[in-house]
């Protein structure tokens, strides 16, 4: 069962005061060494604090990145032991029905046996390797009731552990055939259940991603909007949103439909079976929205770097026809001033 987990994005916001501001709050040239003192003081102190806030950010830094990569190798560990046991399983299994002819015709010995038991372990081996990932998916998912869902698995592993005690002192066909019917029971309990807990969680997830998705596109849709008004052509960027919306309200649909049967009481294995098919639509169709929401970044970012070299130009224009206009005007004066100068002196020679 694979769902979507909400990523948190932590931002750290450092706000240093400067040092140059407070450069002038002096009381004249008395106070100068004064004031350099204190000026030298704050700049010490800021260093300390920037010193500090450096440290502790690559700190955490450092810490969150060991706890990802901690992460990381406990999900490829339950991975590898999954792929383990149900190698080891189907090995066995193997084993076990080249002799079930044996068995049932009552022609065994303490081999046959041995080859049951190994069988029966390495099933119950595979479903509590299982059972392990699906717990740890829910701890990682943070979702409403994991806890109980949690304990309730552990409950599960349990038990079956106790299965495996009992067929460890198995000693005749009848005891493995006891043992064999009691995890069978365990096990269609547990695959229910689990397959339940697991789909109600992603939904949930789901749901919470579909929630924020349409917070983003209402975002998207003014800022369309706003160039709009600019006299950009935006009509590709509006049929992108609008898909874009079509996909979140088809995987909203989809998730709901699978959350009606994972919340039933006494719910089929071909009603879980439909409802994977409802969850992995939801899925898949936020993953193609999402593909659609990159594009609409890529152009609405091409579009503000446009605006801002427009600003710039506008400017920098703005800025040599005024220095244009201040050097005509100086031209001007000081043309007029030739000509009142040589005016004087006609009347002079006059």
């Amino acid at each position: 069962m694979r769902y979507a987990s909400c990523l948190t994005v932590i931002l750290m916001l450092f706000s240093l005061m400067s040092t140059a501001a407070l450069a002038g709050n002096g009381a004249g040239a008395s106070n100068d060494a004064k004031n350099g003192k204190t000026i030298e003081t704050l700049q010490k102190q800021e260093l300390v604090k920037e010193k500090i806030q450096a440290r502790n950010q690559t700190e955490y830094g450092t810490l969150e990145r060991e706890q990802l990569r901690e992460k990381a190798q406990e999900r490829t560990q339950l991975k590898e032991q999954l792929k383990v046991q149900k190698s080891n399983y189907q090995s066995s299994k193997k084993n076990f029905l080249a002799i079930r002819k044996q068995l049932r015709s009552g022609d065994y010995g303490d081999k046959e046996l041995g080859i049951t038991r190994e069988y029966l372990n390495s099933s119950i081996d595979y479903m509590i390797a299982h059972l392990e990932r699906v717990q740890y998916n829910l701890e990682q998912s943070n979702g409403d009731g994991t806890e109980a869902k949690i304990a309730a698995i552990e409950d599960r592993i349990i038990q079956l552990q106790e299965e495996k005690n009992s067929i460890g002192k198995a000693e005749d066909l009848e005891d493995f055939a006891n043992a064999t019917e009691s995890v069978r029971g365990v096990w269609n309990n547990v695959k229910n259940r689990t397959a339940v807990d697991t789909g109600q969680t992603a939904c949930e997830s789901l749901d919470k991603f579909v929630n924020k998705s349409e917070a983003i596109s209402l975002k998207l849709e003014n800022e369309i909007e706003s160039l709009n008004k600019t006299g950009v052509d935006t009509p590709e960027l509006e049929a992108k949103l609008a898909n874009y919306n079509a996909l979140i309200d088809s995987a909203r649909e989809n998730n709901e439909a699978a959350q009606k049967i994972y919340n039933k009481e006494d719910v089929t294995q071909e009603e879980l079976q439909n409802a994977d098919n409802d969850l992995q639509s939801a899925l898949n169709e936020i993953k193609e929205a999402n593909k659609i929401l990159k594009e609409i970044f890529g152009e609405l970012k091409q579009y503000r770097s446009e605006e801002t070299n427009r600003i710039r130009a506008r400017n920098s224009v703005g800025t040599e026809f005024t220095d244009t206009e201040t050097s005509s005007e100086g031209e001007t004066n000081r043309s007029s001033g030739n000509e009142s100068e040589n005016s004087s002196e006609d009347e002079l020679e006059n």
